[in-house]
């Protein structure tokens, strides 16, 4: 095979070009911000021309310089939304990104709604049920039923986005009368751009709070309950399908798959697989196997990869701040550089601080996004290095956390985690999740798990290979196993502090 693979990551903030060997050797990586747009406080917007001007940019770049590549895939931010005209291709409004907050009062609507509220009855009962007999969430129906109790409509909800444009502006409320309209997620948009195609992939479908993981197909009851046109979203497609030929590139789009199971690609493709990418927060992901399973408090059910011949699902947690929080010490001046946090934090002989970093609330497996950031047993002697120590260890706390629910509602056995992501260069944090969570951890040679894991995704399909079958194991820069420290009197100081913090969230 000649040529190289260009990989589109298409974040928040940046959209990135990464040119990849057939042996996975990064031969050009190039970059185009992206400035998000702030209309009014807690909206959130992206211009969708310049999204797709900066993808034309990188296309043109990377031909100019490494001539045509083999083949072209995407992976993208999961939940950002697009509405366009199909005859014109103009957007009718401004992409609506998954950090947006504007349907917060949609959310509390809809959330109040009989179908909702019975929807979790009927979960709670089988829920009840499955304590006395477990097999009963095994079974396809009982899985969909059990999963109604945690089911929710969230601001990042493409779900949401969809219904309130349809309310709030009067140009898509005729486009949509007319049948001129297209709708999707950021992928959708720009697949539509380069092929012609009006389509999204399983992964990226799951994420949108319009998919149903249980029966593969967009979910009859959240399109009856929101009142939305089926006839505007795009078709789906597996994730060894090829999309169709880049118009004026004389390469093939490959595939397309979200950024968060692109990552988990990379890591692995048996049951238990487990993926940390530690960016702004944390994402952590585990397969669960070919069969889809329910979701508990703050975890929730997607599709991991879908194949011609098998869909594998995951369950997914969530820490909301994580590199956020790393960025925070450096803005208060608790550090200079980010490379003092392993000298402070590889320690044994620092008093642990109890610093429970919900800077933006607490995500899985509480859900409580009113909890703030607390510290306990500050005396005259703390310093600042113990601080960043408490810091950077509750961060490590709150992994654990999660991986420790992931298991819990999997009844999945996690023997390693893969963790990825900017945050996952400090060494020091790593070993502390491995100490905490009694986990192996290990550490990529490449950080860009979203980006290498669509390399490793594509290069199968353009060599015709079975996406799951051929998977191969990505090359472990370092290993981080548990250590012999004990963190007893520090377990005991954050189940006090956490409870003290429910308890007057619960009196609010």
């Amino acid at each position: 095979m000649s040529g190289y693979i260009l990989i589109l990551d298409i974040g928040t903030t940046n959209i990135k070009g990464l040119a990849f060997s057939d042996k996975g050797e990064l031969l050009k990586a190039k970059e185009i911000k992206t400035e998000p747009i702030f209309p009014k406080p807690g909206w959130v917007e992206q211009d969708p021309i310049k999204v797709m001007d900066a993808v034309y940019e990188l296309l043109d770049r990377m031909k100019d310089e490494l001539g045509s590549a083999s083949g072209v895939a995407i992976t993208n931010q999961r939940s950002s939304s697009v509405i366009w005209d199909k005859k014109t291709g103009e957007p009718l409004y401004n992409m609506i990104t998954w950090q947006d907050t504007r349907t917060s009062e949609l959310v509390e609507e809809y959330s109040s709604k009989f179908k909702v509220k019975f929807g979790k009855f009927l979960g709670d009962v089988v829920n009840g049920i499955a304590k006395f007999f477990p097999s009963i969430k095994k079974t396809e129906r009982g899985a969909y039923i059990a999963n109604l109790t945690y089911v929710s409509f969230g601001t990042s909800h493409t779900s949401m986005h969809l219904r309130w444009l349809m309310n709030d502006v009067e140009e898509i409320k005729e486009a949509i009368e007319d049948e001129r309209a297209l709708f999707g997620t950021i992928d959708t948009w720009v697949t539509w751009n380069l092929t012609g195609r009006h389509v999204t992939d399983y992964t990226n479908a799951s994420a949108t709070g319009l998919f149903d993981p249980f029966y593969l197909k967009w979910s009859d009851n959240v399109m009856d309950v929101l009142d939305l046109p089926s006839n505007i979203l795009p078709s789906l497609v597996k994730n060894d399908e090829i999309i169709g030929e880049i118009e004026g590139y004389d390469t093939p789009l490959l595939t397309m798959i979200a950024d968060q199971q692109a990552s988990l690609y990379m890591s692995g493709v048996k049951k238990g697989t487990t993926n940390m990418t530690n960016g702004t927060g944390s994402f952590i992901d585990i397969i669960v196997g070919d069969q889809p399973l329910p979701g508990g408090m703050g975890i929730y059910p997607m599709v991991a990869l879908s194949s011609e011949d098998k869909t594998l699902y995951l369950l997914e947690g969530f820490v909301n701040s994580t590199g956020s929080a790393i960025d925070w010490l450096k803005k208060v001046g608790l550090i200079e550089d980010y490379s003092e946090i392993g000298s402070i934090c590889g320690s044994d002989e620092r008093p642990r601080l109890v610093f429970v970093p919900a800077l933006s609330g607490l995500a899985s497996p509480y859900v409580k996004p009113g909890i703030k950031g607390t510290v306990m047993n500050i005396t005259m002697e703390t310093s600042k290095e113990d601080l960043v120590d408490g810091l950077v260890t509750g961060l490590a706390m709150r992994c654990n956390e999660v991986i420790g629910s992931l298991e819990d509602i999997s009844n999945v056995e996690v023997m390693k985690v893969l963790a990825d992501g900017g945050a996952s260069r400090t060494d020091e944090f790593l070993q502390l999740i491995a100490d905490l969570s009694g986990k192996n951890i290990e550490k990529p040679k490449m950080l860009n798990g979203s980006a290498y894991g669509t390399f490793m995704l594509a290069r199968n399909i353009l060599k015709g290979k079975d996406i799951i079958h051929s998977w191969e194991k990505p090359e472990i820069e370092k290993r981080f196993t548990p250590g012999e420290r004990n963190f007893d009197d520090y377990r005991y100081g954050w189940d006090r502090c956490l409870k003290t913090l429910m308890d007057q969230d619960r009196e609010i």
